[in-house]
């Protein structure tokens, strides 16, 4: 790329894995009676199955989707990272920044929020490597001072 940027194929094809994915789902949750299902049991469980919705079922489905994603999240982060049962934690914490940064609720905001992670981490570790970590956390920290909702909050207060 121009000014001597380089973008490996590996790291490229997993941005369009990811694209490809919050489409399907964005699709699946905006535009399907099985989506607005899915939102009405979110909202109020209660009255979804008193309008007919089976509860039981359709959590079963999300359960089901979840291990689609999550299945296909782990080839792609154990082909090219290294883990164990302790790694755990901080990739939680950065998960979970990645979703306040994005807004809560917004499937392409936390798809920003983990692009916003990954690029200040590789400033920091440009900075220095002690530094790869920490500045992923500081830029959550300006993001939440600046913009406490959020950089595409899906619901308002």
């Amino acid at each position: 790329l121009p000014g001597g940027i380089s973008i490996g194929v590996y790291p490229l094809l997993v941005f369009v894995v990811a694209l490809v994915s919050i489409g399907a789902l964005q699709l699946l949750f905006y535009r399907t009676a099985l989506g607005r299902a899915f939102r009405a049991a979110s909202d109020d469980a209660d009255t979804a199955e008193l309008m007919g919705i089976d509860n039981r079922h359709l959590y079963a489905l999300a359960l089901g989707i979840a291990m689609i994603f999550t299945a296909l999240a782990a080839v792609l982060f154990g082909i090219r990272t290294n883990f164990d049962p302790a790694a755990g934690p901080i990739r939680l914490i950065l998960a979970f920044e990645a979703v306040i940064i994005g807004g809560l609720g917004s499937l392409w905001g936390t798809l920003i929020g983990g692009m916003v992670l990954g690029i200040a981490q590789a400033v920091g570790a440009a900075l220095s490597p002690t530094w790869q970590i920490l500045a992923g956390h500081i830029a959550f920290l300006i993001i939440l001072i600046v913009r406490p909702s959020g950089l595409f909050p899906r619901t308002r207060d």
